[in-house]
């Protein structure tokens, strides 16, 4: 599987938890849209709900892990893989507002 494909699977994935998410405990609120911004090493995953943008996750292009942001720019200075988006479930490693935290 290439690396767009996996990258538009993970997306889809997020989109469908996060409709139906809302439909269970928010059916009055807009579901969050997510987009992509292409990056040199890392793609960043945006989230956009209700107005509001932040940086969902961090995909590295070389392997397609996912990682957890620093910031706005960053992705978590030691960049340890949380999940992957070629898993037979991309959604691994991440919640409904974000990348999981490291336990």
């Amino acid at each position: 599987m290439s690396y767009e494909v996996a990258l538009q699977r993970f997306i889809e994935a997020l989109t469908n938890r996060e409709k139906v998410h809302n439909k269970m405990n928010y059916p009055s609120l807009t579901p969050a849209t997510f987009s992509v911004n292409p990056g040199r090493v890392f793609d960043k995953v945006v989230s956009n709900r209700q107005g509001s943008r932040s940086v969902y996750a961090f995909i590295r292009k070389s392997d397609g892990a996912i990682v957890k942001p620093a910031s706005w720019n960053a992705p978590e200075p030691k960049k340890r893989e949380r999940g992957n988006i070629y898993r037979e479930n991309p959604l691994e490693g991440t919640g409904i507002y974000g990348v999981d935290y490291l336990r």
